[in-house]
């Protein structure tokens, strides 16, 4: 498919037709930026909860532990997601990408229908789309989580997602004062559960079976985690896709904190058609330090130029950046740094933005940057206009060596994920006003310090009088 192919609505998205998102506790979503948490400025039903989160008839989750993802693929949930962007409409676990959208980002919903109309027949699949939304088992594209287990406790991270969460967690949470944070931090499996990792994977046979199934016809494998690079069904799905002979056909996609992997990680890459490592680094220095906690920048460093250097040829290196109240007034600061290295390799994809690619943080909702007040808004804004002139003069730092020559400046001024993605993301930051859970964010940080032996004004000097008002 071409770039220009005619969608059947102003709300078509591709990934409910190709795509099924895991959870690590084994249940489904439509993707992974389907809204399973808060995107306003209170917690109430209006603004989020569980609507992302794919349901049978009963209303249970769709979970893996006891369910299966070809039921859950023509589930009535997933039924009634396609009809209505056929007809149109908005489905409610889809409201984060056309917020984003209204406020002048390009979403996911934008992006991963561009790259998956070039390599699927979109006329097909909404002709074999039924009348009541359901379609035949085709999954292009899995997004597979296997459980929680994780080295780190991003400060945005939750047990929910990293076992390295659930020690602070007991810790903090009986300290929680502010009834919305309590509301926020809410962990169904608080003191019962001992951290090392959800089961579903393990517990599950069919699960297997179904996918070994589709597998031969997937075209992408997405791993995130916990940390997909230290669990070990991750490299069993690399060593079967080769035993079967489909890995020179398949893609994969990481999203990854680089800590630590198997030793053999980077020969088994070298079998694949493809490999696009997004890796997990938020800001630069002790930044970095207090937001992916524990990490140490030294080794996160270290990993930069592994990755640069020794990894094939058919391996793509971007970072993935966590976009939030902490770190988007540093972000050009990251982006100097980062082009000013000498990198290669992790300045190739995406085209025009020095390898940055990001995301924003919507749970936890106090740590998200429209609860920055007003103006530090400004500041932020100011600081990135001084930002662009440099970055325009060193234009050619954000191409890769073979490249050069080839792309004059117009081409990378106007490329979508380089000056223009960065207006886009401070557009959205200024779009609505949440500063209302600014006493959260407070309180929150406040318990994370105490716990973790750390000081938020000592890191980040230039928002230590964002609470002085409060």
């Amino acid at each position: 498919m071409t770039n220009n192919t005619k969608l059947p609505s102003e709300t078509f998205c591709l990934l409910p037709w190709v795509h099924l998102s895991t959870r690590p506790d084994g249940s489904m979503r439509v993707c992974c930026t389907a809204n399973a948490s808060s995107v306003g400025p209170t917690n109430d039903k209006e603004h989020g909860g569980q609507v992302g989160i794919l349901k049978t008839d009963d209303g249970k989750p769709n979970n893996l532990n006891v369910s299966d993802f070809e039921t859950a693929w023509n589930s009535t949930y997933m039924k009634n997601v396609r009809t209505q962007m056929l007809n149109g409409e908005v489905p409610p676990s889809c409201v984060k990408c056309f917020k984003e959208e209204a406020a002048g980002h390009r979403s996911k919903r934008q992006w991963e229908t561009h790259y998956w109309s070039q390599r699927v027949d979109v006329e097909r699949l909404v002709a074999d789309t039924n009348e009541d939304g359901s379609v035949p088992p085709q999954l292009a594209y899995i997004d597979l989580r296997f459980g929680t287990k994780c080295q780190l406790a991003c400060v945005m991270c939750s047990p929910h997602d990293s076992s390295g969460w659930i020690k602070d967690y007991k810790a903090i949470f009986p300290e929680v004062e502010n009834a919305s944070l309590k509301t926020t931090m809410q962990w169904k499996d608080k003191g019962s559960y001992n951290g090392s990792s959800y089961n579903w994977h393990k517990q599950n046979p069919v699960f297997w079976e179904q996918f070994y199934e589709q597998m031969p016809h997937m075209q992408q494998i997405y791993f995130a985690g916990g940390e997909s690079l230290i669990i070990e069904e991750h490299y069993e799905i690399l060593e079967e896709a080769i035993r079967q002979g489909i890995a020179k056909d398949l893609e994969l996609r990481y999203n990854s904190n680089g800590v630590e992997w198997r030793d053999d990680l980077f020969d088994l890459w070298k079998e694949f058609k493809l490999v696009r490592f997004h890796y997990s680094v938020d800001s630069i220095h002790e930044m970095n330090d207090y937001i992916r906690y524990p990490s140490e920048w030294k080794r996160t460093e270290e990993v930069f130029h592994i990755l640069d250097k020794e990894t094939s040829d058919n391996v793509e290196v971007t970072v993935a950046c966590a976009v939030q109240a902490l770190n988007v007034y540093y972000l050009p600061d990251f982006i100097k740094w980062k082009l000013e290295q000498g990198f290669t390799k992790i300045n190739m994809w995406p085209f025009g933005a020095g390898g940055i690619n990001y995301h924003f943080v919507y749970h936890p909702p106090h740590l998200n940057v429209k609860v920055l007040p007003e103006w530090f808004k400004a500041e932020c804004r100011k600081k990135y206009e001084e930002f662009y002139p440099w970055w325009e003069t060193n234009w050619e730092k954000s191409i890769p060596s073979w490249h050069r020559g080839k792309v004059d400046y117009e081409t990378w001024r106007n490329a979508s994920y380089g000056i223009e993605r960065l207006e886009g993301m401070l557009s959205f930051m200024e779009s609505e006003d949440w500063s209302i859970r600014l006493p959260e964010t407070r309180e929150f940080l406040d318990l994370c310090d105490k716990q973790r032996g750390l000081n938020f004004a000592d890191v980040f000097p230039e928002m230590k009088d964002i609470f002085n008002e409060l």
